[in-house]
């Protein structure tokens, strides 16, 4: 793999990054410790769900709102209304990434976030963070033409570019951690229950 250069985009994020007091890399180690203790100590806790409500706009093109989660205990929403539109290149007008692109993002994020509060956790100055994900799929199977071709990605590859204070030895550690205990990975590389249906009217 080779190395990945920082966008722009990146740039901007990484000189906007507040120093606040008590964080590492912009995590809150003390409150991190506090929830991982908390939810040792209470199973109930840690009993997160997600929600995503979707609306189709138009063509193949879709809206997802993301804003109430719950977790530790209780209802929760996040400080804001997130808002994401997906759309298909070939049979689409072109509204947004497709869903496919999405998934390479939640999981190059997610990973991410483990780098970070992983290198939060031992001590290590992070100075950037990049990555690049490629994921491989055959349309054969989603469009039907051959029921013998799988309809989601055959390969995805993610090329991580860390540059922090520590050893080569140690930046492979947090990326292997970070992989380990990602709730994305996990979710692409085992089975998971996925139940489809119709609401009652």
């Amino acid at each position: 793999m080779t190395a990945i250069q920082s966008t722009e985009t990146d740039s901007q994020y990484t000189s906007a990054r507040p120093q606040r007091p008590g964080e590492t890399n912009g995590v809150p180690t003390q409150k991190m410790f506090g929830a991982i203790a908390k939810f040792t100590d209470n199973a109930e806790l840690a009993a997160f769900r997600f929600t995503a409500r979707n609306a189709w706009v138009d063509g193949t093109a879709s809206t997802s709102s993301i804003h109430e989660w719950h977790g530790i205990g209780a209802d929760q929403q996040h400080v804001e209304e997130f808002r994401f539109t997906s759309d298909h290149p070939t049979l689409g007008h072109g509204y947004g990434p497709t869903p496919q692109e999405y998934v390479l993002h939640a999981l190059a994020s997610c990973i991410t976030a483990g780098v970070a509060t992983g290198a939060a956790a031992r001590g290590i100055a992070l100075h950037s963070v990049t990555s690049t994900v490629t994921g491989e799929i055959d349309v054969r199977g989603v469009l039907g033409v051959d029921p013998d071709v799988r309809k989601g990605f055959s390969r995805i590859e993610v090329d991580f570019d860390v540059q922090a204070d520590a050893s080569q030895d140690q930046i492979d550690a947090l990326i292997a951690s970070a992989t380990k205990y990602s709730a994305v990975f996990d979710m692409l590389t085992g089975p998971t229950q996925v139940v489809v249906g119709r609401s009652e009217a």
